[in-house]
């Protein structure tokens, strides 16, 4: 799933509005609506602004560490 698609879910199922959530994080309302939309590269920072009020957490994960799922490519 695409990070801009689960920030919206998780926002919508929060009944936060974009202008909230803007608010809330600092971030501004035109790159949330661009992380949603999928044509903004956010960095670290602004995601995790964003993640905190959502109450979700950035996590990286080695994948060559990672167990392999089934139908991974391995990209």
């Amino acid at each position: 799933m695409e990070i801009g698609t689960l920030i919206k879910n998780r926002r919508q199922t929060l009944r936060v509005t974009q202008q909230a959530l803007s608010e809330m994080s600092g971030v501004s309302v035109r790159m949330i609506k661009a992380i949603e939309g999928g044509y903004a590269n956010p960095s670290v920072g602004t995601l995790e602004k964003i993640l905190n009020v959502l109450g979700l957490q950035l996590t990286i994960i080695d994948r060559q560490d990672a167990e392999p799922t089934p139908g991974d490519q391995g990209l």
